[in-house]
């Protein structure tokens, strides 16, 4: 019902008025309906400070008109938002004494986030940090992958230690290590590009399988291999297709004395094949060689010679036959 204005008439006690009963009528009725319509007799009450639910489990709700918002101290409640009010101020939310703050199933305790339910906490977008640490020395467990754009530093721990199945490039460059790797269990590689390779115990370094060297070998010593102080042990092959003189080999006689070649032709066309030994040696401006030969023809099937061109000597053939004809040769040089 609308407000009732009681009518106390025209001047005190001139009978214009409402009559006294009336008036406590309109009085009684416009109570009946405060109160039913106030915190009285409604599901809330107002006790000192506070604003209390009446029924038993209920929600207390405090509800803004259309756009407007709930305001407290220093925040306001829009929709679903709590914002702050102050400019630049911080807002807090701070559990009592040593209660934690809840929000769903994270637990926040003091600094500690933890899962109310055992469930994993899923970070989905980018995590930035400058320190990951342990809490009781244990280690750190890290069960998928991780694409790391910057360079990864153990070096702040005394015995580093980065035990990973594999370790890949995300743009297909090479990964470079600038500093040592020591491997305490198998190195499976098909490439290794290094300039050192060395034992950090002092004991021998073990390959059980075999070795390509596309390049040169050179080692100090190795065990079960001869190596040469003096000279070096090569070997080739060249094959002509005339009976024009071709060279063989050459070495710098600048650098090596005399040399020894066991040389095997095979001209399969004409079913000719020989075995020459040619030793070699120069004064510095002369080449001087010996040769023997055994052949399945018996009789020799190439000519050799030698000579210096250019500071180099030069083993050269001349075969006896235009047709195809490979020489493989063994080389032992010695040193000047």
């Amino acid at each position: 019902m609308a407000q009732t204005v009681l009518n106390v008439g025209s001047n005190a006690n001139d009978g214009t008025g409402d009559t006294l009963r009336s008036a406590m009528i309109s009085i009684n009725s416009m109570f009946t309906e405060l109160y039913a319509a106030s915190p009285v007799t409604s599901q809330i009450t107002i006790e000192g400070n506070e604003i209390l639910a009446n029924s038993s489990n209920a929600n207390l709700k405090l509800s803004a008109s259309g756009t407007g918002v709930i305001e407290l101290e220093g925040i306001q409640i829009r929709d679903n938002h709590i914002e702050g009010t102050r400019s630049n101020e911080d807002l807090y939310i701070t559990a009592s004494g040593t209660g934690d703050l809840i929000l769903g199933a994270i637990r926040i305790h003091g600094t500690s986030i933890s899962s109310d339910d055992s469930s994993s906490i899923k970070i989905n977008e980018t995590l930035q940090v400058n320190t990951i640490e342990s809490d009781d020395s244990s280690q750190i467990q890290i069960n998928d992958s991780i694409g790391v754009s910057g360079s990864v530093n153990a070096s702040t721990v005394s015995a580093p230690t980065l035990d990973v199945n594999t370790i890949n490039s995300v743009d297909s460059s090479q990964i470079v290590i600038t500093d040592s790797v020591r491997v305490t269990g198998t190195l499976d590689a098909p490439t290794i590009e290094v300039n050192n390779i060395s034992s950090a115990d002092s004991s021998a370094i073990q390959i059980n399988d075999s070795v390509n060297i596309s390049g040169q070998l050179k080692a100090g010593s190795i065990e079960g291999l001869v190596t040469l102080s003096h000279g070096d042990t090569s070997d080739g092959s060249v094959t002509t297709s005339s009976s024009t003189t071709t060279n063989v080999d050459t070495w710098a006689a600048g650098s090596y004395r005399s040399a020894r070649y066991d040389i095997s032709e095979s001209d399969s066309t004409n079913g000719r094949y020989s075995l020459h030994s040619v030793n070699v040696t120069h004064d510095g401006s002369t080449a001087y060689m010996t040769s023997s030969v055994v052949s399945s023809t018996g009789l020799s099937t190439s000519t050799f010679t030698v000579d210096i061109d250019s500071g180099n000597v030069r083993l050269r053939v001349t075969p006896l036959s235009s047709d195809s004809t490979t020489f493989k040769f063994i080389k032992t040089i010695i040193d000047v």
